[in-house]
């Protein structure tokens, strides 16, 4: 069945086609403005058609205006953007205000595994919105005001019941465009809106497999699937370049991207919370029962893509999670003091290697005291926050252009495709570790050849507190006395004391060329 993250990337969209539908390249008249942001959309692959246009005293009245994106493959779906009406018309100090009147409509379609209708419909109000554009044909600047935004989707299939409810308050924002004389254009964003609320509720056919192994939704069973969420003091910031010419990165996209197309983004978020409920009847009546809830005081996210690769990165801070369920013995609670994390890669192919990047961060995890009293009732483990770190960088050879979904022209059907990234080079700048009173981290750097099995480099590796972790684990009962020797033997294997210390140690694993593995001096392979 359908799930929420689905229903919350095509809101996404959805606020970026409106946003976008305000003028995007004003000039002197209104007729110059709707046939420049014309061009603009079909610059960008869209299709645009137009119902009818009434031009008077210089204004112009547009209905029944559709932006169409017809996807190659059967696979892929395509998206249709319908504007009841646009009306455009001069404001007499060299402006042009525009206004969206009747009702938005997003539609995604597409075909489930069985040829059936699949998709979603997301209808869209602004009552008052506006767009004041100023400057030439060449720099505009467009400011726009949407007092509300309301948001309503469903799924389009005959199974799932998707029904999404948001609200947009006190949209503001502005959008500068420049364009080229070879008509290739660049353009910067911003927006904010003083709170989001959502609300979706799910239902279908369960997808939970009964004993037989067959999927309760075979019988009758069923799930449903209930969310809200409220995001305070959204700010939105970005920017983009179009070049010369049609270019269509939904459909090709690595052939837009060395055109010169790119683009990015950034969310800010203010106070965030979101709960859930979600339950699950089987044909036999049995019923799983589960809910949740988050918050945390800020956040941010933000995606790049462009000719130098794709950039994805979030975060939140003071965290609170909290979720129960039927078939857990206790509720999961925790609280983070940040959760960050970072993926950067190259998508076109080269003969030269490109940098990539992983980072992932949680820091201050604390555990609610209901779970320590299941797991710990002794209170023999620290219960000092916990972190990890992880964080890698190295440069890749791409054989392929990452993005590209079809197979090449000259691909053998019977064999596999060829692995799109051969590392290079992988430093390892923080590899960490630290709970229950144990700490332990690795650095270093490796390079490959054309056998990635064999790198040649070596990794330094620091812990601290092992020996008093298994001793702790051995006097709750998790870990056998008479099996401690085998982990402190493999640890006195790789690993040697600091300074004397046996719970101070440290490692040094070297790989040499043509496969030999060095441990603290120590040949081991």
């Amino acid at each position: 069945m359908n799930r929420p993250h689905a229903t919350t990337a095509l809101a996404s969209s959805a606020l970026a086609l409106i946003l976008a539908a305000g003028p995007a390249l004003a000039d002197v008249t209104p007729a110059e403005v709707w046939q420049n942001l014309r061009s603009s959309y079909e610059q960008m692959g869209y299709q645009v058609d137009v119902g009818a246009e009434d031009a008077s005293d210089q204004a112009l009245s547009l209905t029944d205006v559709v932006l169409r994106s017809q996807a190659d493959g059967q696979d892929a779906p395509d998206m249709a953007f319908t504007m009841p009406r646009i009306d455009l018309m001069p404001v007499g100090d060299g402006t042009v205000r525009s206004v969206i009147e009747g009702q938005m409509l997003l539609e995604m379609r597409n075909r489930d595994a069985e040829g059936g209708p699949a998709g979603f419909a997301l209808t869209m109000d602004a009552p008052g919105n506006e767009t004041l554009s100023s400057g030439t044909p060449q720099d505009m600047r467009h400011d726009y005001v949407m007092p509300s935004m309301t948001l309503q989707g469903r799924a389009l299939d005959d199974e799932n019941e998707v029904p999404l409810n948001a609200t947009l308050t006190n949209v503001t924002g502005s959008q500068s465009v420049t364009t080229g004389d070879d008509g290739a254009s660049a353009q910067t964003y911003t927006g904010r809106a003083d709170q989001l609320t959502m609300n979706i509720a799910a239902a279908g056919p369960s997808d939970v497999e009964g004993e037989d192994g067959e999927a309760d939704g075979e019988a009758g069973g069923t799930d449903r699937f209930t969310a809200e969420f409220t995001i305070a003091d959204l700010e939105i910031e970005g920017q983009g370049n179009s070049p010369a010419g049609q270019t269509d990165f939904n459909n090709r996209p690595s052939e837009a991207l060395q055109a010169g197309f790119a683009a990015g983004g950034t969310v800010g978020m203010g106070a965030t919370s979101g709960s859930f409920t979600a339950t699950s009847r089987m044909a036999d009546g049995e019923q799983r029962d589960s809910a949740g809830s988050f918050e945390a005081a800020s956040g941010s996210l933000a995606i790049g893509i462009g000719a130098e690769g794709l950039s994805y990165e979030g975060g939140l801070t003071d965290i609170r999670t909290r979720i129960t369920s039927s078939d857990m013995p206790f509720p999961i609670a925790y609280a983070a003091r940040e959760n960050r994390f970072l993926l950067s890669m190259p998508v076109l192919a080269g003969d030269e290697a490109q940098p990539f990047a992983l980072r992932y961060v949680l820091d201050g995890l604390m555990l609610d005291d209901e779970v320590w009293a299941a797991l710990d009732p002794e209170t023999a483990l620290p219960r000092d926050p916990a972190s990890l770190t992880v964080d890698l960088s190295g440069e890749a050879l791409v054989t392929r252009n990452f993005l590209d979904t079809e197979p090449e022209a000259d691909a053998d059907p019977q064999e596999a495709p060829p692995v799109p990234l051969l590392p290079r080079s992988l430093t390892i700048n923080d590899l960490s570790l630290a709970a229950l009173g144990a700490s332990a981290d690795l650095s270093g750097a490796l390079t490959f050849g054309d056998d990635p099995s064999q790198p040649v480099g070596s990794l330094t590796g620091n812990f601290a507190g092992i020996n008093g972790l298994l001793d702790r684990l051995v006097q709750m009962g998790v870990l056998p006395q008479d099996q401690l020797m085998g982990p402190r033997m493999m640890m006195a294997m790789f690993a040697r004391p600091v300074d004397g210390d046996p719970d101070r140690l440290q490692t040094e694993i070297e790989f040499r060329e043509g496969g030999s593995i060095f441990a603290n001096g120590q040949q081991i392979q």
